[in-house]
C-alpha cells in the first residue's frame, strides 16, 4: 500500500478528527462567564505571562490584537508596554474583570470587544494591528480558518500559544480519579498546518512552574478540580488523595505541590 505524501496530508481535517476524540470538551461563553473569577485568580499567579512577554519582546509603538484575552492576563501588562491593545473575548464576565483591573491600574489604552472566532470582525470594526496574538485560546472547530483570520488582522507578526502533549492537564490525576485522558490535538498539528498554508512558523517553548504553593489542601485540590466535569463523590476522594500525595508542608504552614507533568506551551509565531 502506497504511503501518503506529506503534501497530501490534510492537517486541518486531521485536527478536526483528533479534536472529536478529546475527553475534555471546549466550554462555551456561559461556562467561561461562570468560571471567570476563579480562572482570573488562578492565572494571575502563573509565570506564564512573564515568559510569554519575554519571548514576544513588545515594542512601544505596537498596536496589539489579543484574541481570547480572558481577564487581561496579557492585555493588561501589554498595555503598559505598547501603544494600544484591542482585547477580544466571547465571555462578557472576562471582559468585565479586564475593565475593572484596567481602571484600577489607570490604563486607558485598552479597547474591549465582546466577540468570538465565529463573529464578523470586519463588521465589528476590528482592523489590522501590528501584532495579533491568541494565547491559549485556539479551541476552535476550524483551525485553518482561525489561523487565516489572525493573519488577515496582523501587519507584522502573528503569535499563538498551543498545547504541548497534555498541556495543562495532569495524566496522573486522571489515572488516579479513574478517567481516561484524551487531550486531543496539540501544537504539532498547528505547525504542520501553517507550513501547508505557506507560512514558516517559528516555535519556542514556555515551561511553567514545577512547584506551586497553596494556602491549604482545599486550594491545591481546587487547582486540579477544574480539569474534571461532574466529579462524583468517590472521584472527589480519589482526587484529594492524589493531590495529598504530591504535596508537602512548608515551614510557614503553606503547602508545596510538586507537579510531575509540568505544563508546557508552544510559542508559535509567523509573518502574515
Amino acid at each position: 500500500m502506497q504511503q501518503p505524501r506529506f503534501e497530501e496530508l490534510d492537517w486541518n481535517l486531521m485536527y478536526q478528527r483528533a479534536r472529536q476524540e478529546k475527553s475534555w470538551k471546549s466550554k462555551g461563553a456561559a461556562d467561561w462567564d461562570r468560571k471567570a473569577d476563579s480562572f482570573a485568580e488562578r492565572t494571575e499567579r502563573s509565570v506564564y505571562t512573564e515568559k510569554f512577554l519575554a519571548l514576544l519582546r513588545p515594542r512601544k509603538n505596537w498596536s496589539v490584537l489579543d484574541v481570547g484575552c480572558g481577564p487581561g492576563t496579557l492585555a493588561l501588562p501589554l498595555a503598559r508596554r505598547v501603544e494600544r491593545v484591542t482585547a477580544l473575548d466571547f465571555s462578557g464576565r472576562m471582559l468585565d474583570i479586564l475593565k475593572e483591573r484596567a481602571a484600577r491600574a489607570h490604563l486607558g489604552n485598552i479597547t474591549t470587544c465582546h466577540a468570538g472566532w465565529g463573529d464578523d470582525w470586519q463588521t465589528l470594526g476590528i482592523g489590522r494591528h501590528d501584532i495579533a496574538i491568541a494565547s491559549r485560546s485556539l479551541a476552535v472547530a476550524d483551525l485553518g480558518a482561525a489561523l487565516e483570520q489572525l493573519s488577515r488582522h496582523a501587519r507584522c507578526r502573528v503569535v499563538i500559544t498551543d498545547r504541548v502533549r497534555h498541556g495543562p492537564f495532569d495524566p496522573d490525576a486522571f489515572a488516579a480519579v479513574g478517567r481516561l485522558l484524551q487531550p486531543g490535538p496539540d501544537f504539532i498539528y498547528t505547525v504542520n498546518l501553517l507550513y501547508r498554508m505557506g507560512y514558516l512558523p517559528t516555535v519556542e517553548y514556555i515551561v511553567l512552574e514545577e512547584e506551586m504553593v497553596y494556602r491549604s489542601l482545599e486550594d491545591a485540590v481546587e487547582s486540579y478540580r477544574w480539569m474534571f466535569r461532574d466529579l462524583r463523590a468517590e472521584e472527589e476522594k480519589r482526587l484529594q488523595k492524589y493531590v495529598r500525595s504530591i504535596t508537602t508542608s512548608a515551614d510557614n504552614g503553606s503547602l508545596v505541590l510538586r507537579r510531575i507533568h509540568v505544563p508546557t506551551w508552544a510559542f508559535i509565531s509567523w509573518r502574515p
